[in-house]
Order: C-alpha cells, then sequence, then structure tokens
C-alpha cells in the first residue's frame, strides 16, 4: 500500500443543531380602561340615574296633582225662609246652603265656613253675618250633596226694616270657606272658596224664590 495514499476524506461531524427555540412570549393582561375614561363612564352611569330618578317623580307628581286636582264645587241656596221672633218682635232668617262635589275621587272636608247676607250685590254696603249651625269641620263623601243651614237675627228697629225694604228686598247671601280635598290618605292644601248666590227672596211674595245658585 501506497503510503502516501491519502484517507478517505472525513466527513466532518457536523453538530446538530437544537430546534429554533419559540419564544416564551409573555401573555399581556387585558388593557386596563384608562383612569380618565372610567370617571367619564361613571358620570355618565350618574347622569342617567338622576335623570331616570326625575322621571320617575315627575311622573308620580302628575299623577298625584291628577288624582288630587280640586273638584268644583257647585254651591246653591236651597232654602231661605223669614219668621218673627214672639215676644221681642226680632226676625230671624233662615237659609240652607247646598254644595254638591261632583268628584267620583275626592272627598271634601269643610275647615271653616262664613256666611253674611246683605242688601246690596256690588259692593255689599250693608251686611250681616250669619251663625252657622251645622258643625264644622265638616266632611263631604265623594260624588254627594252636603247642606249647611245657617240663621241672622235682625233686631226690631228702623235698620231692621231699611235693610229688608220692610220685608220686601231680596238679599244676597255671600259664602266663604276654607277646604281641602283628600283621596283616601292623601290630601291636597286648603284652598279658599268664595262665591255669591243672589238674588235670594227670604220674604213671602218676593220672587226670586230658592234654589238660588251660585257663582
Amino acid at each position: 500500500m501506497d503510503s502516501n495514499q491519502s484517507a478517505p476524506d472525513a466527513v466532518p461531524n457536523e453538530k446538530k443543531s437544537a430546534p429554533d427555540a419559540v419564544p416564551n412570549e409573555k401573555k399581556s393582561a387585558p388593557d386596563a380602561v384608562p383612569k380618565g375614561k372610567m370617571s367619564a363612564l361613571n358620570a355618565k352611569h350618574y347622569i342617567v340615574a338622576a335623570l331616570t330618578a326625575t322621571l320617575a317623580v315627575a311622573v308620580v307628581v302628575t299623577i298625584f296633582f291628577v288624582v288630587l286636582s280640586p273638584a268644583r264645587i257647585k254651591f246653591s241656596i236651597a232654602k231661605a225662609g223669614s219668621s218673627h221672633k214672639p215676644g221681642d218682635g226680632n226676625l230671624v232668617l233662615t237659609l240652607t246652603i247646598a254644595a254638591v262635589n261632583p268628584s267620583g275621587r275626592a272627598a271634601v272636608r269643610y275647615e271653616s265656613m262664613f256666611v253674611d247676607v246683605s242688601n246690596n250685590t256690588e259692593p255689599p254696603i250693608n251686611w250681616i253675618r250669619a251663625t252657622v249651625t251645622t258643625g264644622l269641620p265638616l266632611r263631604q263623601p265623594r260624588a254627594s250633596v252636603a247642606t249647611v243651614d245657617a240663621t241672622v237675627t235682625l233686631v226690631r228697629s228702623p235698620w231692621m226694616k231699611a235693610f229688608t225694604g220692610n220685608m220686601t228686598n231680596n238679599l244676597t247671601v255671600i259664602i266663604t270657606t276654607v277646604a281641602r280635598f283628600k283621596v283616601g290618605i292623601a290630601q291636597t292644601r286648603l284652598y279658599d272658596i268664595k262665591v255669591t248666590c243672589g238674588p235670594v227672596g227670604f220674604f213671602p211674595g218676593t220672587a226670586d224664590g230658592p234654589p238660588v245658585d251660585c257663582a
């Protein structure tokens, strides 16, 4: 064998490289909502809640006032008359007031009532206050008629003859009352009601006898 003959080329020992490592990707947390944006969202929620509450209150108030809206009470003089007291000759005027409550929802409570009788319509120059004989306060159920009685005593005198026109004049009745309206346990504020009724005939032979509407 020829010593000069070279050995076959050696195959280089190639080092197998490890497979490319997959980079260790760090999973990111969900995007955080910026603080300013969160404040804006909270503010919107508060605004929506406030508007909803305001709307609810408005609806409740509207229903309340619709239900408790005061009814238009219709007053009239149902009865009127006169008589002389035996012994002293004083003249007694008597009258009955009818109050119609047309409401099917609200009852009425009359806290006070004043009744004045005048021999003039506008303005009532000569007038005298009647004594209300019906007990007050007075409760009136819904859709009903309530009556209130009153009397006026005129002392026998020249003034009595002048006031009544020697019992030939028609007179005017002025009613002033303070009342409130109630539906269940709910009630309205106090209302001042004033009406004028006339002419009213208290004496025999006068043309304008009851019933007489008030306005």
